[in-house]
């Protein structure tokens, strides 16, 4: 396909007339603001084309375009003008400033720009400027708070860390689905996967034992000229397939014409955890038996007796933890003539986290360049970049299914266990061999936990990728209202993660002799496509044609090699292993899929726009009778002011509407069911079957969706309203609902039910002040979505869109009306009417065998994990030269389950045990026998008193606990947050340095972020996605011994050359 598109623009350009060339020429220019300043960075393109060049420091810039050529000129908080090329090669642009801080020219679907104006959907497009306010090292981080309908979610605190994104909710069931958007730099189709290695099904790694990164990390974050995101299904349907939950398009920096200019900008930052657990530190360790004996001996619980008065107590989880550090350097070179253009960078950034051993180092290059011969332009983007990162386990870590289940504890889940009255800092003897608690003889090791310290110290988690994207494209101006464009895109990564377990662990006797492990993913994308594009204007119409072609081949390898029990001490090495102790695993995945596409739309007198898109898909995920799909588009809006006359009050109003049906296909290979890839057990071979049942008359997924919307703004553009209503429904979800064991798979994939949601955004916009030296612009946004299911088959009781447990907490969908981030856990029976039916919010049954309320252990509904509302606020203070922001994020409702204090509860270490000082408890319910009122008091002394009688049991305190644990209620709260998410202070210095030859521009910026958060949540932060290895938002909003979120504090400089 490359090779065609080659011939094809070749053919072009050796065929067509040279009088097609000669009506272009050079056109150089000043862009202005109103009081004559020259305007840094602005955008000159021609429209309907994805040509165009920024503006130098001086505003000046220089492109070449034909006389017929439509000239659009932007920058952030001004309006867009318009402006015929004509015959002049000289021209002075004055720009007026606008209230929006929002690019009046956005880029759109296959890197088009047009004027927001035109769009029947909505679309929010931020500049460098705005997403590098706060300093963030993830891009996906920039948007929080900032575009309303976007839910985003931090993996942790720990280096390197990830986040979650969605728009407007998630659309299908199954796990695997990623449920977020589409990401596309630079016209390249950009993998944002969160690579989990190691195979649970084998033997490898869970995907909440740890702190994984999204593959957006690999983007230097300085590269990025602008950002668009595309939330609607008509924004993004010419996408395909893979754009059904929406579009991230990301432009990185090009080369302006004229000198070269050099920049460079540094970043040293520290970090801090912002919120701890807190242990009780009154009881010391033991634990009572079934029989009611207490053991004090070698025990991690904290049930035992009272610590003596002057006893040394350990802060062993405010110890633990140390200031992180980051240093983030990086520089740039760009420039260009008349004819071309170019932009290099490199980067590199340092992270120490704030677990000891803890780290993230990336390192970036870039390349883009653009040449133009005549009516012919080229582009190229190339991209590489390394990234080195040092983790921990954080949970139960390792799956041995020949053991029956996970093994071992990671380094939070000891910490948030350990008595206090042990100091965890002593965790390694004279010989290297580890510390225990025990003062007598070591049990099974295997029944013992190891030392946080002995986890971060000498096991060992370490990953390695690198990344190298490329694009091509060409676009050949046939005449000044018709183009040809042709790109192919390029990316592939490789993921190399080890993973070493030491002698001498506290895990099954199979790997106490240590373990060691190498996963591998290989991931391969190429795009290749083919568009023709006119315009043309007939009189007070303006119309467009788009049409084009594409092809998309994905190829991912995953390679697992582990084993066990090494041969010679001291030595980590799989040469070092008996061969009948290494295993090895090795899977391919494949897809291919190749679409059809068009646009058509039209204009009359700036006044409406319409426009319609048709893509059809061919899926080799799908069966062949089913594998080709279409969906088409319409999309509309009405500039209603211009059929008004000229006022101060509504300076402008605009209606949208839009109306999309997407398809998207199934999973790899869920038509069929295979074997499970093969497995090398020394010199033998041996596969098995998998847990999926195919099904070969799968349909693809089908959303419909449609939204409204309307943009008013007041005053000459002082204040600003947009506002849109949104319905989308996922109809056909290719679901994977559990299976009768006896049929001998666990899912099967099935098309059934649908995935709804609705919800609504505003955003409010502000000059409140605009002087010569003082001006204060501010920013409302606020959103909420209600994700539901529809109608499933019979029968099914959940679909699990992660594979995430933690504690009596799964993360579930719920069929039927259902929440789509639905929690699904343990609590107690409720009292029961004459018809045998729970009574909600009625009183808790008592079991009077036993003396504890009675568990409900089949997982029912107990929360739901989706905000009710989410927005944000911010605001930009400038006076003269010195400019002060700050972003305050603000979340209302949506559960959070925390799985932290259940751990320590179930310990003993959490203060909630403390109540009564642990002399006595007293519950009231009813008796699940007879219904009648039950008050029910538990002694410390290990009996409990049920009315006027008491009865022996046997450690009723620690049972209690126990039983209390066990109601997930008790940990889940309807969670809101105000966070202070960044504050920031900048100083320009230019003024001071305008006579200098070398330097010309210098600013420093000083920025806290998530300094404050105010919350009712008693966790440590409600922000959390404790299994960050699901993908979307699999496990958002729940807690689980994760790594503590942290605040900082950076400082930065700018200097350019």
């Amino acid at each position: 396909m490359a090779r065609c598109i080659t011939f094809i623009i070749a053919i072009l350009a050796l065929q067509l007339s040279q009088p097609v060339f000669a009506q272009e020429r050079t056109i150089t220019g000043t862009v202005l603001s109103s009081d004559n300043t020259p305007i840094e960075g602005a955008t000159v393109g021609i429209k309907g084309t994805t040509k165009g060049t920024l503006t130098d420091q001086q505003g000046k810039f220089r492109i070449s375009a034909a006389p017929r050529d439509v000239l659009l000129i932007s920058s952030v908080g001004f309006t867009t003008r318009e402006i015929t090329a004509g015959n002049s090669s000289i021209l002075s642009i004055t720009l007026q400033q606008s209230n929006s801080g929002l690019q009046e020219v956005v880029v759109t679907a296959l890197g088009i720009k047009k004027e927001q104006r035109s769009l029947g959907y909505s679309v929010t497009q931020l500049d460098s400027k705005e997403l590098m306010k706060n300093k963030n090292t993830n891009v996906i981080n920039s948007l929080a708070a900032k575009v309303p309908g976007v839910n985003i979610t931090q993996f942790s605190g720990a280096p390197g860390a990830g986040a979650s994104i969605t728009l407007r909710g998630g659309t299908s069931t199954s796990e695997g689905r990623q449920n977020q958007p589409l990401f596309v730099v630079d016209g390249i189709i950009y993998d944002n996967s969160t690579t989990v290695t190691g195979n649970t099904g084998t033997d490898g790694l869970s995907r909440s034992n740890t702190t994984y990164s999204d593959r957006v990390m690999d983007i230097n974050p300085d590269d990025i000229e602008s950002l668009s995101v595309l939330k609607g299904a008509a924004a993004a349907a010419l996408y395909g397939s893979r754009a059904a939950d929406g579009v991230v398009l990301i432009t990185t920096k090009k080369g302006a014409e004229g000198r070269t200019v050099v920049e460079f900008n540094s970043k040293i930052s520290t970090s801090w955890a912002d919120k701890l657990p807190e242990a009780q530190t009154e009881f010391g360790p033991g634990i009572y038996s079934s029989n009611g004996v207490l053991t004090t001996d070698g025990v991690y619980n904290s049930w035992g007796p009272k610590i003596p008065a002057g006893s040394k107590i350990y802060n062993n989880i405010g110890n633990f933890f140390q200031h992180g550090a980051i240093y983030d350097n990086n520089i740039n070179v760009s420039g260009g003539s008349k004819n071309g253009s170019f932009f290099l960078s490199g980067s590199n950034f340092k992270q120490t986290g704030i677990v000891p051993g803890t780290s993230y180092d990336k390192t970036t290059f870039r390349f883009n360049g653009e040449q133009r011969y005549g009516g012919l332009t080229l582009n190229a983007n190339v991209a590489y970049s390394v990234a080195n990162t040092d983790r921990t386990l954080t949970t139960s870590g390792l799956w041995a299914p020949s053991a029956g289940g996970y093994n071992g504890v990671g380094s939070m889940q000891a910490l948030y266990g350990f008595p206090q009255t042990y100091n965890v800092k002593n965790y390694i003897n004279p010989d290297g061999t580890q510390h225990r608690i025990y003062a007598g003889a070591i049990p099974n090791l295997e029944d013992d936990i190891d030392n946080p310290y002995w986890i971060i110290n000498e096991d060992n988690l370490t990953s390695k990728t690198n990344r190298f994207t490329g694009g091509i494209n060409a676009n050949y101006k046939v005449t000044n209202w018709w183009d040809i464009t042709g790109r192919v895109g390029y990316d592939q990564y490789t993921t190399n993660d080890y993973t070493y377990i030491a002698p001498g662990s506290a895990v099954i006797p199979l790997y106490q002799n240590g373990r060691l492990s190498k996963d591998m993913v290989n991931y391969t994308y190429i795009t290749t496509t083919l568009m023709s594009n006119f315009h043309k204007s007939f009189g007070n119409f303006d119309t467009h044609l788009l049409m084009g072609t594409t092809s998309e081949d994905f190829n991912t390898v995953n390679q697992n090699l582990w084993g066990y029990t090494f041969s010679t001490p001291g030595t980590i090495s799989f040469n070092n292993m008996e061969n009948t102790n290494k295993f090895f695993t090795d899977a391919t995945t494949r897809r291919r899929l190749v679409g059809v596409y068009g646009e058509v739309g039209v204009s009359y007198k700036d006044l409406v726009y319409l426009t319609a898109t048709g893509r059809n898909d061919w899926s080799s995920t799908l069966p062949v009778k089913n594998w080709s799909y279409f969906y088409p588009s319409i999309s509309g809006s009405f500039i209603f002011t211009q059929l008004l006359p000229m006022n101060t009050i509504l300076s402008f109003g605009k209606l949208r509407a839009s109306w999309a049906r997407v398809g998207k296909d199934a999973n790899p290979y869920a038509t069929n069911t295979y074997e499970n890839p093969p497995i090398s057990i020394g010199s033998y071979m041996g596969v098995g079957n998998q847990y999926y049942s195919g099904n070969p008359n799968l349909i693809p997924e089908i959303q419909n969706s449609w939204e409204v919307g309307g943009e008013l703004r007041f005053l000459n553009d002082r204040i600003g309203l947009d506002y849109t209503y949104y319905h989308n429904e996922t109809q056909n979800q290719i679901a994977q609902p559990r299976l009768a064991q006896s049929g001998g798979f666990i899912f099967s994939a099935l098309n059934s039910g649908s995935v709804i949601n609705k919800g609504m955004e505003i955003a409010l916009t502000g000059k409140v002040v605009s002087q010569s030296n003082f001006s204060w612009n501010a920013t409302i946004n606020f959103s909420y979505n209600r994700g539901r299911l529809g109608a499933f088959i019979p029968g099914v009781a959940y679909f699990y869109p992660t594979d995430a447990q933690f504690g009596t907490i799964k993360a579930a969908s719920i069929p039927n009306g259902g929440y789509f981030l639905g929690m699904t856990g343990q609590n107690y029976f409720r009292a029961t009417n004459a018809n045998g039916k729970e009574i909600p919010n009625g009183p808790y049954q008592i079991d009077p065998t036993t003396g504890l309320y009675k568990v409900n252990a089949t997982n029912p509904v107990v929360g739901n994990r989706e905000p009710d509302f989410i927005g944000g606020f911010e605001n930009t203070l400038q006076y003269k030269r010195l400019t002060l922001s700050f972003l305050l994020d603000i979340r209302i409702g949506g559960d959070v389950f925390n799985g932290t204090e259940y751990a320590m509860v179930v310990n003993g270490l959490s203060k909630r045990t403390l109540l009564n000082n642990r002399q006595s408890v007293t519950v009231t319910g009813v008796n699940s026998n007879t219904g009648t009122d039950t008050t029910i008091t538990y002694h410390a002394n290990q009996s409990y008193t049920i009315g006027s009688t008491t009865y022996a049991g046997t450690d009723m305190i620690q049972r209690y606990w126990s039983n209390y644990a066990a109601n997930s209620y008790n940990f889940i709260t309807s969670v809101n947050w105000l966070k202070l998410r960044s504050v920031s202070l900048t100083y320009d210095f230019s003024g001071i340095l305008k006579n200098q030859k070398v330097i010309k521009g210098l600013t420093a910026t000083a920025v806290g972020t998530n300094l404050f958060t105010w919350t009712n949540y008693k966790g440590m932060d409600p922000e959390v996605s404790a299994a960050g290895g699901t993908g979307g938002s699999g496990s958002t909003g729940i807690d689980y011994l994760g790594v503590p979120a942290v605040a900082s504090f950076t400082f930065g400089v700018n200097i350019k050359f």
